[in-house]
C-alpha cells in the first residue's frame, strides 16, 4: 500500500492537475491511498468531489482510495509521499505583504519569494511546516523503524527559504518543486521553433532564478543533425519578431546583460530579484507586458483578488457534468513523475531544490543552501547531480538572493528578529529604495501587522 497526502489540497494552482495526474501511472493505481487535506473544508469538499468523480469516471476498477480530512496527524499517519502547497495567512496577510512596503517605496508584483513580501511569507509557514514534519517523523510511513522515511514533497513559496528551513531542521526530509524550469523551456522551445524531442538544456542555480546555462536543439530534417547551440537560433527569431518576447521585457533585458544566460522566472518576478528595474521613474512604461509580463505595485494580489470565487465555480460546474474532460498525458507538474520513479524504479530526471551539501552540486555558491539542480529519481531515491560552476554574474546574482534567504532562516532557527531585519536589509530590490532607517520602521511595522499568525516573534 502507498499512501500519497496533499497538505493544502485546496490549493487553485496545484491542486487539480497534481492530483489527478497522480491517477494516471499504472504503479499508483493498485492499492494506493490518495489523502486530501486542507483547513479549509468547503474548498477541501469540492476538490475531493472532483477527484472522486475523476476517479470513478476513468479509473474505477483501480483499487485506488480517495480520502478527505481537516485533520493534518490523520492525512499523514503513514503516508509515504507528503505534497504541500500552503499559504498561511492567505489574501489577508498577502495584501500586508504588499501594501505596508509600499508605503515605504518598495514595490512587489508579486512578492513571494525574497523581499518584504517573501520573508514574511517563510515566517508565516515556518510553524505549519515543522508541524508538517514532526507529524511525518512520528507516525508517518516507517515512522518507528530504520530505513526509508517519507519525503516532504514542497510546492509552496518562498520555495527556496521553505526547502531549506526544512531540510535544516530533518535532514533530507525536503524536495522543493516548482514549474518555473519546464515553463521556461517550454517557452525557448516556442521561440526556437522546434519539437520536444529536438530540444535539450541545462539549467541550474537557486529557485526563481536558475539559469539556462546551455540550451542544444536538433535540425529536425536532417537525420544525420548533431545537437547545436540553440541560443543564436532563439534571438535571430526574437530580433525578428519582437512581439514574441512582448511578456518577458525585463527577463530579456537581464539575459543580455547576464553573459546571454535566459532565467527561470518571466518579468513580474525577476523584476523584483536585481536592484536595477522597480526604482525606475519609466519602469512600466519601458517593461509593461500583458499576462504573466504585468509588472506593476500589486499586480499578482490584485489578480487573484479578481478571480477568487472563479475556481470554485469552475468545479462545480465541472462536477455538473456527466463526464468530466479525460486527460491523454499527465501534466508537466513533477511529483507525480518522482513518486512514480521511486515506486518502479523507472528513472525521471527533473530540476528540484535541495540542499547544496558542501558546495558540491554548484561549487561557487554557498556550501549548504539551498539550490535548484538537475535530480534524478529511482527507487534509491534523489540523486542531484553536482560539480556544477555558475558564469560569474549568475553566480553574484544568485549569492545576492541567497543572502537573503540565508538571513532569514537563520532568524527563524535562531529566534533571531534582527537577522530577519538583517535579510529585508539585503534585499537587492528593497536595497534600491530604502535607507537602513526605513527598512527598519517597514519590518516592524510588518510583524505588527502580522503578529497573528507569527506569534513565536
Amino acid at each position: 500500500m502507498v499512501k500519497i497526502t496533499f497538505i493544502g489540497a485546496g490549493s487553485l494552482v496545484f491542486g487539480k492537475n497534481l492530483l489527478t495526474d497522480l491517477l494516471m501511472f499504472p504503479a499508483l493505481q493498485e492499492d494506493t491511498i490518495l489523502c486530501l487535506e486542507d483547513i479549509h473544508a468547503e474548498r477541501l469538499d469540492l476538490m475531493f468531489r472532483y477527484v472522486k468523480k475523476f476517479k470513478e469516471d476513468f479509473f474505477d476498477d483501480k483499487d485506488i482510495t480517495i480520502e478527505k480530512t481537516t485533520n493534518q496527524k490523520k492525512a499523514i499517519e503513514d503516508a509515504k509521499y507528503v505534497i504541500d502547497s500552503i499559504h498561511v495567512g492567505g489574501l489577508d496577510a498577502f495584501k500586508i505583504d504588499v501594501e505596508i512596503p509600499y508605503k515605504y517605496g518598495v514595490s512587489q508584483a508579486v512578492g513571494d519569494t525574497i523581499g518584504p513580501g517573501g520573508v514574511f511569507r517563510f515566517l508565516r509557514a515556518t510553524s505549519a511546516l515543522k508541524s508538517i514534519l514532526q507529524d511525518m517523523q512520528e507516525i508517518g510511513y516507517n515512522a518507528n523503524n530504520d530505513g526509508v522515511k517519507p519525503l516532504l514533497l514542497n510546492y509552496a513559496n518562498p520555495m527556496a527559504m521553505n526547502t531549506w528551513y526544512c531540510n535544516s531542521i530533518v535532514p533530507d526530509s525536503t524536495l522543493g518543486l516548482c514549474h518555473g524550469v519546464q515553463g521556461t523551456a517550454m517557452i525557448l522551445r516556442s521561440w526556437a521553433g522546434v519539437k520536444p524531442e529536438d530540444f535539450s538544456f541545462l539549467c541550474a542555480g537557486i529557485n526563481h532564478m536558475a539559469w539556462f546555462l546551455e540550451v542544444w536543439y536538433k535540425n529536425a530534417e536532417d537525420p544525420n543533425s548533431v545537437w547545436n547551440d540553440a541560443y543564436p537560433l532563439i534571438k535571430k527569431k526574437l530580433k525578428e519578431n519582437p512581439k514574441l518576447g512582448e511578456n518577458d521585457k525585463v527577463r530579456l533585458d537581464l539575459m543580455k546583460a547576464a553573459g546571454g544566460y535566459f532565467m527561470t522566472e518571466e518579468t513580474r518576478h525577476t523584476s523584483e530579484y536585481v536592484p536595477y528595474y522597480r526604482k525606475l521613474p519609466d519602469f512600466l512604461e519601458k517593461f509593461q507586458g500583458s499576462l504573466t509580463g504585468k509588472i506593476e505595485q500589486a499586480a499578482d494580489y490584485l489578480t487573484q483578488v479578481k478571480m477568487q470565487g472563479r475556481f470554485e465555480r469552475s468545479i462545480l460546474r465541472a462536477l455538473k457534468k456527466q463526464k468530466l474532460p479525460y486527460k491523454k498525458v499527465a501534466t508537466g507538474e513533477y511529483a507525480p513523475f518522482i513518486i512514480n520513479a521511486m515506486e518502479t524504479n523507472e528513472t525521471f530526471g527533473f530540476n528540484g531544490n535541495v540542499i547544496n551539501k558542501e558546495a558540491s552540486l554548484i561549487t561557487n555558491l554557498p556550501k549548504d543552501c539551498c539550490v535548484e539542480v538537475p535530480i534524478f529519481a529511482d527507487n534509491h531515491g534523489l540523486h542531484p547531480q553536482g560539480g556544477i560552476v555558475l558564469p560569474t554574474i549568475c553566480q553574484a546574482l544568485c549569492t545576492s538572493n541567497i543572502m537573503v534567504q540565508k538571513a532569514a532562516v537563520e532568524g527563524v532557527l535562531e529566534m533571531n528578529r534582527e537577522k530577519i531585519y538583517h535579510a529585508i536589509l539585503l534585499d537587492p530590490n528593497t536595497a534600491s529604495m530604502c535607507s537602513t532607517t526605513h527598512i527598519y520602521e517597514m519590518v516592524e511595522e510588518m510583524f505588527e501587522a502580522e503578529a497573528k499568525w507569527i506569534p513565536k516573534f
